[in-house]
């Protein structure tokens, strides 16, 4: 097992990503999907990234830490680890109060059926609404109360990071897309986290599998290809068509897949502490118990490193530069109000 220290666990490099156990990414079976998470931790992935907007997943993960306590004992369970985000409505980002922020965490705590949240990873829609210090400081009261763990962003740039380190919340993590289609991170972000001991969690390693097996057109309802879709349309068809060539002849040489030279690739870069794999399935175990143990040679690192780098000419905002834009095409295909909390409101007006 390939494990890091975070937050005083031991976490695995490689955490199980379950953004497509929600909607939009195909029919999900229920005891499938146990049976996958089972899978995941016998071969060595103890950490999974789930979110309060991520419609059924904490529900699901909360089932399988129940049942893998009944069945392996505390101590076992106690070495698994979950990591949920905060992801407040964009509605209610003017006038998010503590009661909003507590009743979300503590539904997540419910709905995962622990004593408290391992990390809560913190987002924020629109920087210009409302007061994000604020929301960051509620949370900070709730980690008193022993709600929560540890505190962690989601999709957070540079400058704002550094204004909740200036308001003293103790940020410990960063989840944040990248991928060799998206170079924003080299823009900042990863110098920054290395300098305030910030951990990175890197999701989007495969491009929803489009830096794997599947490719766009594959499976057009699928929201994963949707989104890295755009990615590729950000960075140009010759140059996802010229990466998909540079990993193939790496896997050859290696004799694994490109998807695990491309998420390699990541673990390898300096700043970064793990990457999120989110598969539906168990059925690429075999490429994770491979991905584990490889191993890129310096003139394979840096000559992806250099074809990757030459995209933040043209590509060269921080990190979730493009989705904020909520008119723009990556804006418009998110989904701003999945925790409901002005719901009420709006059937009582």
């Amino acid at each position: 097992m390939h494990t890091i220290d975070f937050s005083n666990h031991a976490i695995s490099r490689i955490i199980k990503g379950n953004w497509q156990l929600a909607g939009g990414h195909g029919t999900i079976d229920q005891q499938q999907a146990m049976d996958d998470l089972f899978a995941y931790v016998a071969h060595g992935v103890t950490t999974f990234d789930v979110g309060d907007i991520y419609t059924g997943v904490e529900e699901i993960v909360g089932e399988f830490l129940t049942r893998y306590r009944a069945q392996e004992g505390d101590d076992k369970a106690d070495i698994l680890r979950v990591h949920t985000k905060f992801v407040p409505d964009l509605d209610a980002l003017d006038d998010l109060t503590m009661a909003d922020v507590r009743r979300v965490i503590e539904r997540s705590i419910k709905r995962l059926n622990v004593k408290k949240l391992h990390l809560v990873q913190f987002h924020w829609w629109d920087y210009s609404k409302g007061d994000f210090v604020q929301a960051a400081r509620y949370l900070q009261e709730l980690q008193d109360e022993g709600l929560i763990e540890a505190i962690g962003l989601t999709n957070f740039d540079c400058a704002h990071t550094q204004m909740l380190l200036d308001a003293h919340i103790p940020i410990v993590s960063n989840q944040i897309q990248f991928s060799l289609i998206d170079p924003r991170p080299l823009n900042g972000m990863l110098e920054f986290a290395q300098k305030n001991d910030i951990a990175i969690f890197c999701y989007g390693t495969l491009a929803g599998g489009l830096l794997a097996g599947a490719r766009p057109g594959d499976d057009p309802t699928n929201r994963s290809h949707i989104k890295y879709r755009l990615m590729i349309d950000e960075v140009g068809e010759q140059y996802y068509n010229d990466t998909l060539a540079q990993l193939t002849i790496i896997a050859d040489k290696h004799q694994t897949s490109i998807g695990n030279v491309a998420a390699a690739y990541i673990l390898q870069t300096p700043g970064v502490s793990c990457a999120i794999i989110g598969p539906r399935n168990s059925a690429h175990l075999s490429e994770v118990d491979d991905l584990f143990d490889l191993k890129l040679t310096t003139t394979e690192y840096d000559t992806l490193a250099r074809h990757h780098k030459a995209l933040t000419t043209s590509n060269h905002g921080d990190v979730y530069s493009y989705e904020r834009d909520t008119t723009g095409p990556h804006g418009r295909i998110m989904k701003y109000n999945n925790n409901d909390l002005r719901l009420n409101q709006k059937e009582q007006s």
